[in-house]
């Protein structure tokens, strides 16, 4: 029974370590009547973002959808501009791999035990983690209403899918002050 008890709280915090992939972050104007708008636009800007055609149609496609389920309409003289920025960032970090091992014997002292505990190997790696940001402004006064920010996206050299930016933007409209279906 002990032993069942200690997998399953072993299973569970791999589980939770495993889902900490992006972090999520907004923020919102507390004065803003979000049920008041009616039809919003993403702008076209995103040409000179650092991701390819597909991750844009995407990224696009994925804030209709919620935008959408909340029940705004897309027009092209929208109340709400929804702005898309992604930035990346290529970090670099550095490990040592350690050899802190038992041995008898070895080829420089042939006789008696001893211990390894030299730098066995350095490891190098270079992954870009990116984050995208998404406001909705109010368009007729100029104000930003809701920001939201997910970190991590990219991280470790991951290919993003549909499904992922899908996910992502989900993850990211969880926090918008008005729940979908409204």
């Amino acid at each position: 029974m002990k032993l069942k008890n200690t997998l399953l709280i072993t299973l569970t915090i791999c589980l939770l370590s495993a889902c900490k992939t992006t972090e999520i972050y907004s923020d919102f104007d507390p004065n803003a009547k979000f049920d008041s708008y009616s039809n919003f636009m993403v702008l076209q800007h995103m040409k000179s973002m650092p991701v390819n055609d597909n991750t844009k149609g995407w990224i696009h496609s994925a804030i209709n959808k919620q935008m959408t389920n909340r029940g705004y309409n897309e027009n092209k003289s929208p109340d709400l501009l929804v702005k898309v920025m992604i930035k990346t960032k290529t970090k670099e970090t550095t490990s040592l791999q350690r050899n802190d091992n038992f041995y008898y014997g070895s080829t420089y002292y042939p006789y008696g035990w001893g211990l390894n505990t030299g730098v066995n190997k350095v490891n190098y790696d270079t992954h870009t983690e990116g984050t995208i940001i998404i406001d909705i402004i109010d368009r007729e006064k100029k104000e930003l209403i809701w920001q939201g920010r997910a970190s991590g996206a990219a991280k470790n050299g991951k290919k993003l899918t549909e499904e992922s930016v899908d996910r992502i933007i989900n993850k990211l409209f969880n926090t918008y002050p008005l729940a979908p279906g409204k």
